[in-house]
């Protein structure tokens, strides 16, 4: 039994690589998909068939990342709306989660600045623009935060569902895998499809385009929060396991806590008796 002296390092270390290769993978697919002297952009011109191909990209990419060690190591957040709820669903104690939302978002900075060094001053052009989701012209802010948090909601709710059996008919990664491309291709026309404040985190810095920052780093948390707090009220949900704690001290300290409150109780009917 660990004996509570280490903290969960790799993890946090894991949530730092695994959204880097997100971010990374995330800003070539911009810059196959809307280049300019890109074949790819040369051949498939419309938008619904990128916004095709850049879901499947994004939904193989995280599902994969899920199912690696990376993801494996520490459960494959990739996203501090994700932390979120598991911090408020039990699932992932606070300092860890504070800690995966920090790394998400260096993750995601380097991440970027690794996609620019690849592909040099074409990954700020306009049309590739660091991998930046934006949502449509004419679309309210009011709409694009509702959507995304919706939509967050619904990712969380497809990926706890299965996480919470003990016994799940798919992987979670392919869930995550399924959920993420499902809603790209369902809101990413409108709204843009981020439902990830580490997803916009890096691509905002590098472009120096704030305009949308605020939606798209708020609207997530929003989701994740108003999806928990519905969660916790439904009785018949199942628990979340906790990998850290099972992995570190936090499940020693609920033990003796638990055995706190049975002697605490145990005193109290001696006294009645």
């Amino acid at each position: 039994m660990n004996d509570g002296r280490n903290r969960p390092g790799p993890e946090w270390l894991s949530e730092f690589a695994g959204t880097a290769i997100l971010l990374f993978v995330m800003v070539s697919l911009f810059r196959v998909l809307n280049g300019a002297d890109s074949p790819v952009a040369q051949a498939v011109t419309s938008g619904e068939g990128r916004l095709a191909i850049a879901a499947v990209v994004s939904g193989v990419t995280v599902g994969l990342l899920v199912a690696s060690p990376l993801g494996r190591r520490s459960g494959g957040h990739l996203n501090p709306a994700v932390s979120l709820a598991f911090w408020l669903l039990r699932a992932l104690p606070g300092r860890d989660a504070m800690a995966y939302a920090a790394a998400q978002l260096a993750g995601s900075a380097v991440g970027v600045a690794a996609g620019r060094l690849l592909w040099g001053e074409p990954a700020g052009t306009s049309a590739v623009g660091f991998a930046t989701v934006r949502a449509a012209d004419g679309v309210p802010w009011a709409v694009v935060f509702a959507v995304e948090a919706a939509a967050t909601a619904v990712m969380l709710g497809a990926v706890i569902f299965v996480a919470a059996r003990p016994r799940p008919v798919l992987p979670v990664s392919v869930v995550a895998g399924v959920a993420v491309a499902g809603l790209i291709l369902l809101v990413g026309q409108g709204a843009g499809g981020s439902f990830n404040p580490a997803r916009q985190f890096g691509p905002e810095l590098f472009s120096g385009d704030f305009t949308w920052l605020g939606v798209y780093l708020t609207a997530p948390l929003v989701g994740a929060i108003g999806f928990a707090l519905v969660r916790r009220r439904i009785r018949t949900a199942p628990p979340l396991p906790c990998p850290l704690c099972e992995r570190y001290s936090c499940h020693v300290r609920a033990v003796r806590r638990a055995a706190g409150k049975a002697v605490a109780a145990s005193r109290g009917v001696s006294r009645d008796a």
